[in-house]
């Protein structure tokens, strides 16, 4: 079967490019798949896999979701699916965990805006130099230099019958990154109008 692996920040430098189409033998699952990666690339050896589960802070989204919502490594892939690999947002050694009480450098933050799509919100994040897991109406995970963001929605409330879309971005990254871009996106969600 086809797949077509996506790969961001330091990963993408380890495997030469962004993306990725590749042949895997059918029935594989997504640790099948980062196991061979692993295998493949010297840059990526030891940095998706750890005891057979998925690294800490590392985000493996199997057509746009999140396999830790699904059935983790053991996630079926089918012909056609695309991985993406997010490696972590943080600085430093990725084999390095934090000690207990040690900060690992990165904040994560939950903004809501209103009155601006999921959709707009990830052609914003694109913008400020993201790179989208996927077309701009489907994405959900964003990551760029320093910071990752994932987008939802919902409809909520506004007064009585009247309801309006709720766009809830989670940032994720080094604080003074997020400081500033966390401004910029505001900026922009804010001209958008509605």
């Amino acid at each position: 079967m086809e797949l077509t692996l996506k790969f961001f920040a330091t990963f993408r430098e380890a495997v030469g490019s962004k993306i990725v189409d590749r042949s895997f033998p059918d029935a594989s699952t997504v640790g099948d798949v980062l196991a061979a990666l692993e295998d493949e690339y010297d840059g990526l050896a030891g940095g998706l896999l750890e005891d057979g589960d998925l690294k800490p802070q590392i985000n493996v989204l199997l057509n746009g979701r999140e396999v830790l919502h699904m059935d983790g490594v053991e996630t079926a892939v089918s012909d056609g699916d695309t991985i993406a690999v997010f490696p972590p947002v943080a600085g430093g050694d990725v084999d390095r965990a934090p000690a207990d009480g040690e900060s690992d450098g990165t904040e994560t933050r939950t903004e809501a805006y209103r009155g601006i799509s999921r959709r707009l919100a990830v052609r914003y994040l694109r913008n400020l130099g993201g790179d989208p897991d996927g077309p701009d109406e489907e994405a959900t995970e964003i990551a760029g230099d320093g910071w990752r963001a994932s987008v939802a929605a919902e409809k909520v409330a506004a007064a009585g019958a009247i309801t309006l879309t709720e766009v809830t971005v989670t940032f994720e990254g080094d604080p003074g990154v997020l400081d500033d871009l966390i401004d910029r996106f505001g900026q922009k969600a804010m001209r958008a109008g509605g």
